[in-house]
């Protein structure tokens, strides 16, 4: 009377077991894993270096400014950076000497008007690298390092916290030879004040 319930009872559990049987037997290899992009596709040491020397007025000839920039970032090797883009660097520093009307004044600008005339700042500029003194415990003044390199004494650490203000201190340096002076007229972020105690260090994006 009760063989035929335990025989429907033993299919389903043998079913069950068929199943479970097809997982356990699975050869299926699992994907092979993503291939890493090897390109370089940034840098960034000196704040506008790459935006306002390397081809800003799109005088590079077959290349757009942002290829050129593309390019620019895409450099791992720092040998081959001064051979390539030196050049560049120094046609942009020119231009950029004249904002203020008078030539010359520009930071590491030559006395007079003659070729190389800004090749001593260009080759500063293309070694495009924060430099930091760890033996100094102040640190409020980007360029810092540079500075003190090109004579304009100073006891701070260098390199760059988020409370810098970069542009305004990198376009001071180009037109008039100091490090402050220039504006680019941004004196706020619409954000507030960067947080210099937790990391990423900046305010949520808007």
């Amino acid at each position: 009377m009760n063989r035929l319930p335990f025989l429907v009872l033993g299919v389903a559990i043998a079913g069950l077991c068929g199943c479970g049987s097809d997982n356990g037997t699975n050869t299926t290899p699992p994907p092979a894993k993503p291939t890493l992009k090897t390109t370089q596709i940034d840098r960034m040491g000196r704040a506008g270096v790459n935006t306002a020397l390397t081809d800003p007025f799109d005088i590079v000839q077959g290349s757009t400014p942002d290829q050129v920039k593309d390019a620019y970032n895409a450099l791992v090797d720092p040998s081959t950076w001064s051979p390539q883009f030196k050049s560049n660097i120094a046609t942009n520093l020119a231009i950029l000497d004249s904002l203020d009307t008078v030539c010359g004044n520009q930071l590491l600008a030559g006395a007079s008007a003659t070729a190389g005339r800004y090749d001593t700042l260009a080759s500063v500029l293309i070694d495009d690298r924060l430099y930091v003194r760890t033996d100094k415990t102040t640190c409020a003044t980007y360029l810092g390092v540079e500075a003190n390199a090109v004579g304009l004494t100073n006891d701070d650490c260098g390199g760059r916290t988020p409370l810098y203000n970069t542009i305004d201190v990198t376009y001071s340096a180009l037109a008039i030879g100091q490090f402050s002076g220039v504006t680019n007229g941004f004196t706020q972020n619409h954000e507030g004040p960067p947080d210099i105690t937790t990391f990423p260090f900046l305010k949520t994006p808007n």
